[in-house]
């Protein structure tokens, strides 16, 4: 009852967060064990492909005529033997909610991926995923093939998971395999795909990602001493992915978010021949 009031508060003040209120289905679901959340994580891109499926249920469900009591209770009556509480819970949140019901899909699959995060937390791999998924960007970004094969319209999606893994099943976390299918199936670039979801792993840490590139590898004392330097730029903890460049003259080019820091000797040479022509 308590939720419920807090729930209704929250609509009244216009602050209803989907992912707020994820969290705490998460957080049970956690605390209920046996696979609770892994089964939450799954039936929430269900209900995705569901939704995908049947362009009635969708219209209904974004229509602002249609009562929010309505639409929950139509929900509840279609899918309470099928799936578990809290997930139940969750989507007629989801459904009552104004802010968020004429676009559910793409809310459904923001909550899966926060779950399969949220289970990586649980397990005390999410940094691992982090780096996995990092890496992955950049191997995808370096093959061509591998690029074209994923933004490829024609190749069905099945094709694409597959691919994915072959690369990385059994080299990365469970939920990192997952991440990384679901990024390249989007519509649009899968190396961004990844490196967001890169980025939001670091963030559900509260670190943030900083990519380095150098001419050749550091050493561990260095990637300490850089990390050092970066997390004074970023002002919060860092992990360094250091990626080697050969296009890199001397020194390294950082990007910490949408900020670059260029130490390079050909940033160095370039402005002094600015100068010198000016």
């Amino acid at each position: 009852m308590s939720q419920d009031l807090g729930r209704d508060r929250e609509r009244e003040r216009g602050r209803f967060s989907a992912r707020e209120r994820a969290e705490a289905a998460f957080a049970d679901s956690v605390r209920a064990g046996g696979g609770s959340l892994s089964r939450v994580r799954q039936e929430l891109f269900a209900l995705s492909d569901l939704l995908r499926r049947e362009p009635r249920l969708r219209k209904t469900l974004a229509d602002i005529g249609v009562p929010a009591e309505a639409k929950e209770a139509l929900v509840g009556g279609l899918l309470r033997p099928r799936l578990d509480a809290r997930t139940l819970a969750l989507f007629q949140d989801l459904v009552g909610e104004d802010s968020v019901n004429h676009r559910l899909r793409a809310v459904l699959q923001d909550l899966g991926v926060q779950a399969l995060l949220a289970e990586a937390d649980a397990q005390g791999t999410l940094g691992d995923v982090a780096d996995r998924l990092f890496r992955f960007s950049r191997v995808v970004e370096s093959q061509a093939a591998l690029r074209s094969a994923f933004t490829n319209p024609v190749l069905p999606e099945e094709n694409k998971r597959a691919l994915v893994r072959d690369l990385l099943a059994g080299r990365a976390p469970e939920q990192a395999v997952l991440l990384a299918e679901w990024a390249v199936v989007r519509v649009g670039d899968p190396v961004q795909h990844l490196a967001e979801l890169a980025d939001r792993a670091a963030e559900r840490r509260h670190r943030v990602v900083a990519e380095a590139r150098t001419a050749v590898p550091l050493d561990d004392d260095r990637v300490r001493r850089l990390s050092e330097a970066l997390e004074r730029v970023a002002g919060r903890p860092v992990d360094v992915e250091v990626v080697v460049d050969p296009s890199v003259v001397g020194g390294v080019v950082a990007r910490v978010g949408d900020e670059v820091i260029d130490g390079t000797v050909r940033r160095k040479l370039d402005l002094a021949l600015a100068q010198l022509t000016a």
